[in-house]
């Protein structure tokens, strides 16, 4: 199989979207804190913590849409349940990072 038809490839990327979003919302918050500690006011902080929030909440959302390359449900949702954690299909049971012809 050759990487540019690699199904996983679009999960991993998926993944380092969610990862940098983290990570920019972390910084976002770090910065809200610092001005709330040095103005001595709440908001900054609370802007801050809602921003991380949202852009780990904006990144997990194609995470977990992500089609499972076997059966083409969400690979880690099922009904109402999502976990981004899961380590098989919620539906066929293909193991993470399996080649899906097998």
């Amino acid at each position: 199989m050759s990487p540019r038809t690699d199904p996983w490839q679009v999960y991993r990327r998926l993944r380092r979207v969610l990862f940098g979003a983290a990570l920019v919302g972390l910084g976002c918050f770090g910065v809200g804190f610092h001005l709330a500690r040095t103005r001595h006011a709440v908001t900054p902080f609370y802007v801050g913590l809602a921003v991380w929030v949202g852009m780990i909440a904006w990144g997990a959302m194609p995470l977990g849409e992500f089609p499972c390359p076997r059966c083409g449900e969400p690979f880690s949702q099922r009904g109402r349940t999502r976990n981004l954690l899961s380590r098989r299909c919620l539906h066929c049971q293909l193991p993470k990072w399996a080649n899906p012809e097998s």
